[in-house]
């Protein structure tokens, strides 16, 4: 059975997170309507991984069952005429039913970016923070999560998954001028958890707490045990990895 395979990038801004919701504009509703005008009939969507709401997307994959054969389809072109222009489709691939968006992907990357300066333009895709930020102090508290760990405090209370357990690879800060972006990359991440981490690192980079703190919130296992989390806009899907690489379609 043919698959299609799409890589997403979106501004999420607007929408209520990636997953459908009722009465809400989804990034996976816009796709799924965009999908229904080519076939004439419903197409459900099926991504790497739910977004929340106002998080974006460098590289969401996204893949779907056509309902039949469309001859001498673009679908790139085709999709990216009739999304909004805050969606776009960047690659697509044809696989067959063994690949999966979500259950076949191996690690998840994400990074966070902060603004200790004073951005008009970029107000939706950073954290402004408009002090000096310890970053020293979050590198310390980003290392003690490297490795595997329930991440019971970090994640929201209506997450609803088997097990709270990811296993991290990488997590680390780096800094560019006025810019502090953190990258992390997992097996698996839960609802609001980078949001989260984030949030309470940058507590200790304003000194509100230290390592010790940090790692004693990690081991609570309580979402209740105090930390903070960090506003959505700062937040990308950056890459999405897989054990078979993709076949993406070369551009004509």
């Amino acid at each position: 059975m043919t698959r299609y395979v799409l890589h997403v990038e979106y501004d999420g801004t607007a929408y209520a997170g990636f997953q459908l919701q009722a009465d809400q504009p989804t990034v996976q509703g816009r796709l799924e309507e965009a999908a229904e005008a080519l076939y004439k009939q419903a197409v459900r969507m099926h991504a790497s991984g739910r977004t929340d709401a106002g998080v974006h997307a460098e590289h969401q994959i996204v893949h779907f069952d056509p309902p039949s054969e469309l001859r001498n389809l673009n679908l790139k072109a085709a999709m990216n005429t009739v999304l909004p222009p805050d969606i776009r489709v960047m690659d697509t691939a044809v696989t067959d039913e063994t690949f999966h968006a979500r259950f076949s992907a191996r690690e998840r990357r994400y990074r966070y970016d902060i603004s200790t300066g004073v951005t008009a333009l970029d107000r939706h895709r950073v954290w402004q923070i408009f002090q000096d930020l310890d970053l020293k102090r979050m590198q310390a508290c980003a290392e003690l999560i490297v490795g595997e760990h329930d991440f019971t405090s970090f994640c929201s209370l209506q997450a609803e998954v088997d097990h709270k357990r990811c296993l991290i690879r990488r997590s680390a800060w780096e800094r560019k001028g006025d810019r502090l972006s953190y990258h992390v990359h997992g097996n698996r991440f839960l609802h609001s958890m980078v949001r989260s981490l984030v949030g309470t690192m940058v507590e200790a980079g304003k000194h509100r707490l230290d390592e010790k703190d940090f790692l004693s919130i990690l081991e609570q296992r309580d979402r209740l045990a105090g930390a903070v989390t960090a506003p959505p806009q700062g937040l990308f899907l950056v890459d999405v990895l897989y054990d078979s690489p993709i076949p993406w379609e070369k551009e004509p």
